[in-house]
């Protein structure tokens, strides 16, 4: 918490160049903050749209798979000879 009102402090000669200085320096972190703040934002939104991606072929790839098995238990039903019912009746044992 601030006490009082804060005292200007006049700097001369060496003092001055180097608080020019710092000040540079101060304004230069405080840029590079926000820029890293920029950053970040944007990594959230690219690692957010890859997250999104990976779940997307994920299904994709889980809805190929399910269609591959499917294709061949009918494949295997039609080269079995067998009628439905016999088929049915072996499942439910």
């Amino acid at each position: 918490m601030p006490r009082g009102v804060k005292r200007e402090i006049v700097y001369t000669g060496k003092a001055a160049k180097l608080n020019e200085k710092v000040q540079k320096l101060e304004a230069d972190l405080k840029a590079t903050k926000e820029e890293l703040k920029a950053a970040y934002k944007e990594q959230l939104k690219a690692e957010k749209v890859a997250a999104a991606k990976e779940k997307k072929e994920n299904a994709a790839a889980a809805k190929k798979a399910l269609k591959e098995n499917q294709a061949k238990i009918l494949k295997a039903i039609q080269d079995s000879g067998k009628t439905p019912e016999e088929i049915l009746e072996l499942i439910k044992q």
